[in-house]
C-alpha cells in the first residue's frame, strides 16, 4: 500500500499542476458580430496589455476596432486597419480593515498597466485567470434554419470572462453586441465583482475575510483614433511620436457620462484637420468618391465609454464627527477643509460620485497608479466642483438653466480640462466602498464609437478652436463637416456635404454621442432621459431591443462557367420576435472588393422569388473579376418599413471553374510549360483542367515511373495546380511527362504535357 500511494501521489499532485496552471492560463476570445469589434481577455485586459509605444503598432487581433474588417492595403503598404485604444483594464485598490494608511494600500490591476517600455505583466501578480467563454446567441444557424434556443431578450454574442485578484475580489464581466443597425455600435460590459476571500486564485481556499476598506473601482482605456490614419500619415500608431502629437484630445460629455476621443489635427501639416484626411490629393478624392478605405478620412472615429450604472449601495458612510459612524480615511481630508467639504457627501453621508474623473498621459504604471491614484488619502485627483451655483456652464446647458448642472454636480470628481490635450488615458474611479467578504457590487459599462461628435454641441475638454467664454472648460465639439486643404489646393469646403458618411455607418446613428444613447436604450430597455444618472439606473441590463428581421445564412459556389452562384433558404420567412420591426418583404444582394466596403448592390429579390427547389438563387455574371481573384459578398434582409439586417454573412470567396459533372478529357495549362512563362500570376505553377469534384491524378516521368500523385477534392474548382515537385520534394527536369486522372466510379482520363526550363 505504502509503494502503491508513492506512485499515485505524483501522478494525483502532476494532475493538479497541471489542471492550476490551466485555470491560471491568459486567454482571449473576439466580438466579431457587430461593427465595432474588440478582444477580450480573461484578465480584465481589452484590447490587449497595454501597448502605447517602444513595444510595436501592429496587431493581430481587434483593438476596438470600428468599423471591422479593415485592414487595407494602400500603395503597396499593408495597414492592420481602424483599431482605436492602446489597452483598457479594470483597477481595485482597498485597505483591510484596522490597517489603514497609504502604506498598507492592497492593489489588483487587471490588465491596462504599462510604460513605455511595454506592458505590465499582471497574470498571477495581481490577476488570476478563471475561464472565458464566447456564447452565440445568433437568430439563423450556419445551415441556415432557424436557431429554435435563440433569446430575443439576449444579446446576439456573450463572452463572459472571469478572474480573481490579490485583493481577494472575483470578478466577472460579461460583454454584449450584437449586428442590428443603430445597435452594432457598442458592447456593453457588465461587471460583478464578488468578495470571495480568495487572494492566489485557488477557488478551493479562502484566506481573506477581513473588511476591505475605502475599496475603490476604476475603469481605465487609452485611446488613439486610429490606428490607420496615424500610420498613413506619421508611419506609426504610438503614443511618442505618433498620437502625441497635439493631435489626439479627449472630450466629457457629462450629458452621457462619456469620455471620448477625436483627432483635432494634423501637426506636420497645418492644413490638414481633424480626422486626418488621406494626405495624398489623388487618393483623397478616389477614396472620398468612393468611400475605399473609409473614404477620405482617414481617421473621423470618435471612441469612448460610458458609464451606465455604478452602485450606491456599499459606499462608505463618512462622518468627520461621529467617529463610530464612520467607515472611511478620506474623513481626514474632509475635516481639515472644515465644514464647508459636507457638500461632497450626499444627504446618507456617502462621498458623491464619481471620486475620481481623471485623464493623463499612456503612461500607466503600477507605481504611478499606487501613487496617485485609487487611494482616499491623496485627495479626489482631479478634484471637485464647486458648492455654489456660481459654476460658469454654455447657457444653452439645461435648456439655458445652467445652474440646475451646477447643483447637479456639485462635490462630484470634476474634469480636468486643462489635460485634455493629448491625453489619451481616461479612468473613471468609484468609492470609496465598504466591502465585506460575501458582499457584490455591480457595474456596467459602454464602450461606443461613432463618426466624429455632435458638432456644435458645449462639452468639457478637447479642442476647438473658439472655446465658450467666459470659461474655458467648456468647448464646442469639432464636427467632420469639415474644410480639407492638402498641398496649397482646396479639396472641399464642406467634407460631409460633398462626400458623405461612409457606407459602414449604416443607419442614422452616426455620431458617438447619438451611438452612447442607443448603447442606454439597449442596457434600460427603452430611451435614456438626458442627462442620465447612473447611479439610479438598474445593476443589471434589460436588452429589450427592437430587431430587423435576421440576414439569411448563404451558400456560394463557382459555376462551370467561372461564375459565383449564391444561394439561401426560406427560413428566415418565418422568424418571430416580440419587437419586430417590420415584415420581411426583400433581399439584397452585396458585393465589396473589401471586407469593410464600400458594397454595391447587385441585386435585389423579392419574396417568394424562389426556384424551383424552393430557395433562393443569384448568379453573378461579372466578366472584370478575373479566375483566381477574390471578393466579398452578403445577403440582408429588408422589411416593409425600409429596415435593414446587418450583413452578419459577409463571405469572401475566390472565383475559379467549378467541377465537372462528370470527367471528360483533363487538359494541362500552359502546355508546353515555359520556365517564367506564368501562370495565374505565378510560374511555377502547372493546372489540371476539367476535373470532377473528387479525382486522383498521377503523374509520371516518361520512362513510366510516379514521381507525384495528387488527390482533388473540391466541388468549387475544376482545376488543381502543381508546383513541379516530386514526391521527394524535387525540382522535375525538363522533358515530357504523362498523367492519368481516375475517379472513385473508375472514369479515367489520360494526357501528357511537356516542361521547358
Amino acid at each position: 500500500m505504502y509503494q502503491l500511494s508513492r506512485r499515485i501521489l505524483p501522478i494525483l499532485l502532476i494532475m493538479f499542476l497541471t489542471f492550476f496552471m490551466k485555470l491560471n492560463a491568459q486567454e482571449y476570445r473576439i466580438h466579431s458580430r457587430g461593427m465595432l469589434n474588440e478582444t477580450e481577455f480573461n484578465t480584465g485586459d481589452i484590447g490587449r496589455p497595454w501597448v502605447y509605444d517602444k513595444v510595436g503598432d501592429m496587431t493581430n487581433v481587434p483593438l476596438m476596432e470600428w468599423p471591422s474588417r479593415s485592414r487595407t492595403v494602400v500603395n503597396g503598404i499593408t495597414y492592420d486597419g481602424q483599431h482605436n485604444i492602446i489597452g483598457a483594464g479594470l483597477y481595485l485598490g482597498a485597505n483591510l480593515d484596522s490597517q489603514s494608511g497609504k502604506q498598507n494600500r492592497i492593489y489588483s490591476f487587471c490588465g491596462g498597466v504599462g510604460t513605455a517600455s511595454g506592458p505590465e505583466i499582471v497574470v498571477n501578480k495581481w490577476v488570476f485567470p478563471f475561464s472565458i467563454n464566447r456564447t452565440e446567441n445568433y437568430p439563423v444557424l450556419a445551415d441556415g434554419s432557424l436557431n429554435s434556443a435563440y433569446n430575443p431578450d439576449e444579446a446576439e454574442e456573450i463572452i463572459t470572462a472571469k478572474w480573481g485578484t490579490t485583493l481577494g475580489v472575483t470578478v466577472t464581466r460579461t460583454s454584449r453586441a450584437w449586428s442590428y443597425p443603430d445597435y452594432d455600435d457598442f458592447i456593453i460590459y457588465e461587471y460583478e465583482l464578488v468578495y470571495t476571500g480568495d487572494t492566489d486564485g485557488n477557488p478551493a481556499t479562502i484566506e481573506q475575510t477581513t473588511t476591505l476598506k475605502d475599496f475603490m473601482v476604476g475603469f481605465n482605456y487609452g485611446f488613439g483614433p486610429s490606428m490607420y490614419g496615424y500610420q498613413r500619415n506619421y508611419g506609426t500608431w504610438k503614443y511618442t511620436g505618433g498620437m502625441y502629437q497635439g493631435d489626439n484630445y479627449n472630450f466629457w460629455d457629462s450629458d452621457y457620462w462619456l469620455s471620448y476621443n477625436q483627432d483635432v489635427k494634423t501637426s506636420t501639416d497645418p492644413e490638414l484637420p481633424g480626422g486626418k484626411p488621406e494626405p495624398d490629393k489623388v487618393l483623397f478624392k478616389r477614396f472620398a468618391s468612393t468611400g475605399e478605405n473609409g473614404g477620405g478620412l482617414c481617421s473621423p472615429q470618435a471612441p469612448g465609454y460610458a458609464m451606465l450604472y455604478y452602485p450606491l449601495d456599499h459606499l462608505a458612510i463618512i462622518d468627520p464627527v461621529d467617529s463610530a459612524r464612520n467607515e472611511s480615511d478620506y474623513v481626514k481630508l474632509l475635516s481639515t477643509t472644515g465644514k464647508g467639504a459636507y457638500f461632497e457627501l450626499d444627504s446618507l453621508g456617502r462621498l458623491k460620485q464619481p471620486y475620481s474623473n481623471k485623464i493623463t498621459t499612456g503612461n500607466t504604471a503600477s507605481n504611478k497608479l499606487i501613487d496617485q491614484w485609487l487611494n482616499p488619502y491623496d485627495g479626489r485627483w482631479s478634484g471637485i466642483w464647486g458648492s455654489s451655483n456660481s459654476v460658469v456652464v454654455p447657457p444653452t446647458m439645461y435648456g439655458g438653466n445652467g445652474a440646475a448642472w451646477a447643483q447637479a454636480w456639485a462635490g462630484r470628481a470634476k474634469y480636468n480640462k486643462s489635460q485634455s490635450a493629448q491625453a489619451c488615458s481616461k479612468l473613471f474611479v468609484a468609492g470609496p466602498y465598504t466591502f465585506r467578504h460575501g458582499d457584490t457590487l455591480r457595474f456596467s459599462v459602454a464602450e461606443v464609437c461613432g463618426y466624429g461628435a455632435d458638432s456644435g454641441k458645449y462639452v468639457q475638454g478637447g479642442y476647438a478652436p473658439n472655446y465658450w467664454s467666459p470659461n474655458n472648460q467648456w468647448g464646442i465639439c469639432p464636427g467632420m463637416n469639415i474644410p480639407v486643404t492638402i498641398g496649397g489646393e482646396l479639396m472641399t469646403s464642406h467634407y460631409l456635404t460633398d462626400y458623405g458618411y461612409p457606407d459602414y455607418v449604416n443607419s442614422n446613428v452616426r455620431t458617438v454621442q447619438q451611438v452612447t444613447h442607443k448603447a442606454f436604450t439597449a442596457y434600460l430597455g427603452h430611451e435614456p432621459t438626458i442627462p442620465v444618472w447612473p447611479e439610479i439606473n438598474p445593476s443589471t441590463g434589460s436588452y429589450k431591443i427592437p430587431v430587423p428581421c435576421p440576414a439569411p445564412a448563404i451558400t456560394l459556389a463557382n459555376t462551370p462557367t467561372s461564375d459565383i452562384k449564391i444561394t439561401w433558404k426560406r427560413s428566415v420567412e418565418n422568424f418571430t420576435h416580440p419587437r419586430l420591426m417590420g415584415n420581411l418583404v426583400k433581399y439584397k444582394i452585396y458585393k465589396s472588393l473589401a471586407g469593410m466596403g464600400p458594397w454595391q448592390v447587385v441585386a435585389v429579390i423579392n419574396v417568394g422569388d424562389v426556384t424551383n427547389d424552393n430557395i433562393y438563387s443569384y448568379l453573378d455574371v461579372d466578366n472584370d473579376f478575373k479566375v483566381g481573384e477574390s471578393r466579398y459578398y452578403a445577403v440582408t434582409s429588408v422589411d416593409d418599413k425600409g429596415n435593414e439586417s446587418g450583413k452578419t454573412n459577409i463571405i469572401q470567396f475566390a472565383k475559379k471553374v467549378a467541377a465537372v459533372s462528370k470527367m471528360g478529357k483533363v487538359y494541362v495549362t500552359p502546355n508546353p510549360f515555359v520556365s517564367k512563362s506564368g501562370f495565374a500570376g505565378n510560374d511555377s505553377k502547372i493546372a489540371f483542367n476539367g476535373l470532377p469534384a473528387k479525382c486522383t491524378i498521377r503523374i509520371f516521368s516518361y520512362s513510366g515511373q510516379l514521381i507525384y500523385t495528387i488527390d482533388h477534392n473540391d466541388a468549387n474548382s475544376y482545376s488543381e495546380e502543381w508546383f513541379q515537385v516530386t514526391n521527394n520534394r524535387q525540382e522535375i527536369a525538363s522533358g515530357i511527362y504523362l498523367f492519368v486522372v481516375t475517379t472513385p466510379n473508375g472514369d479515367q482520363s489520360k494526357g501528357k504535357f511537356v516542361v521547358i526550363k
